[in-house]
């Protein structure tokens, strides 16, 4: 891979059922971790969702640390730089749940902030892409050839809303049959 290459970021383009997010002031800046919605996570008030994000990595062995991230500053790379401080006392199985925790930050997100969610499910069935120029995990990478995780979180966070809208409709018997228990919704069919 060649790394130091480098494309024309194109955030908001929606050619060929593709949206690319990630520059702030850009159309769907609102999908980053960065944005400046806040996310509550039991009882308390994160900053944003990289805020919450950061300090799952401590949250459980070193709840000190946790508080610190969720408090550092307003602003999320601070949460960022001082969750780095602490690499070494990452939880150990952070690999294998992060991705996890991801999805959980974004659906806290998105269900807490209504204009959010309904931003999310206006993009239908478009590929969304996190358009990082320097993240090949969560982003494509200045290639483009990055594995788009935060991207594909959340087209799955918008699948599953978008289930549990048709569901909470309620408009025909049928849709109750199969889809919505499938996923695991606890809802009843209409009598």
């Amino acid at each position: 891979l060649n790394h130091s290459a480098r494309r024309t970021p194109q955030q908001g383009l929606r050619g060929s059922g593709r949206i690319l997010f990630y520059e702030k002031g850009k159309p769907y800046y609102e999908f980053t971790n960065f944005s400046p919605h806040d996310v509550v996570y039991k009882g308390k008030r994160y900053p944003t969702s990289e805020h919450l994000f950061q300090a799952f990595k401590f949250i459980d062995a070193h709840p000190h640390i946790a508080e610190r991230i969720r408090t550092c500053s307003e602003k999320p790379v601070v949460a960022f730089d001082e969750a780095h401080k602490y690499q070494g006392l990452v939880r150990a199985d952070w690999s294998h749940v992060h991705i996890d925790k991801m999805e959980t930050a974004l659906r806290l997100k998105f269900t807490q902030h209504v204009d959010l969610k309904r931003l999310l499910l206006g993009t239908r069935s478009a590929e969304l892409i996190e358009d990082s120029p320097r993240d090949w995990f969560w982003g494509v990478g200045a290639d483009g050839t990055g594995r788009n995780e935060l991207g594909k979180a959340l087209m799955r966070l918008r699948d599953e809303l978008s289930m549990e809208s048709l569901c909470a409709t309620k408009l025909d018997p049928y849709v109750w049959s199969y889809p919505c228990r499938t996923q695991g919704f606890q809802q009843e069919p209409p009598s």
